[in-house]
């Protein structure tokens, strides 16, 4: 039986359940939870979590989705934006470890529970990822056309190799760590930009 997690609510038991869901996706996975494991950390009876939510599975696509959107309102504003291109890319960065560091667990659930989605869910989030990994595809290609990038990259995987660095950042990064999230941002750029730029 899961131990009942520590949680932020507004005293609603649906912020409740969606928290403690949250908080037990990323210590037990989301196959590893069941609705008793919920409903148990929460104090309902499990037959009445459905008086709150449709299934584990709708709580699932709800934290995946508000997770990626959160990702997305954090990069979109630079892409395509006036300046340095590779200036950007490095704001973008550091937004990513900012929106982890906002809520390291959510993340976790966010980067590596979406693929326990159905095959009727998985299409909207494999959308909302290709829009996220598309910009910074599109600030990649404007790094290049500006001779600030690596012209003879393959763009994709470059962006994949960025992309796949920074979705581990849940698994380490610490809000309590002698280092902000602005500052660990700023170290990853720089480890993560210094193969790619010209």
């Amino acid at each position: 039986m899961a131990v009942a997690p520590k949680v932020e609510t507004d005293g609603k038991p649906r912020t409740a359940i969606m928290n403690v869901a949250m908080h037990l996706f990323g210590k037990q996975g989301f196959s590893g939870t069941s609705m008793r494991d919920i409903a148990n950390a929460v104090g309902l009876l499990p037959g009445s979590l459905y008086a709150h939510i449709d299934s584990k599975e709708a709580v699932l696509l709800e934290i995946v989705a508000d997770g990626i959107g959160r990702f997305l309102s954090a990069v979109e504003p630079y892409v395509g934006s006036s300046g340095n291109p590779v200036d950007r890319l490095r704001k973008m960065i550091s937004a990513h470890v900012e929106v982890v560091a906002d809520n390291p667990e959510r993340s976790q659930v966010v980067f590596h529970q979406w693929r326990f989605l159905s095959a009727e869910n998985l299409p909207e989030a494999i959308d909302r990822r290709r829009r996220y990994e598309a910009c910074f595809v599109e600030t990649l290609e404007e790094g290049v056309k500006a001779g600030l990038v690596r012209s003879d990259l393959n763009l994709r995987i470059s962006v994949l190799t960025i992309l796949g660095a920074l979705n581990w950042t849940p698994e380490w990064f610490s809000p309590d760590g002698r280092l902000s999230a602005a500052e660990v941002g700023d170290l990853m750029a720089d480890t993560l930009l210094g193969g790619i730029l010209a």
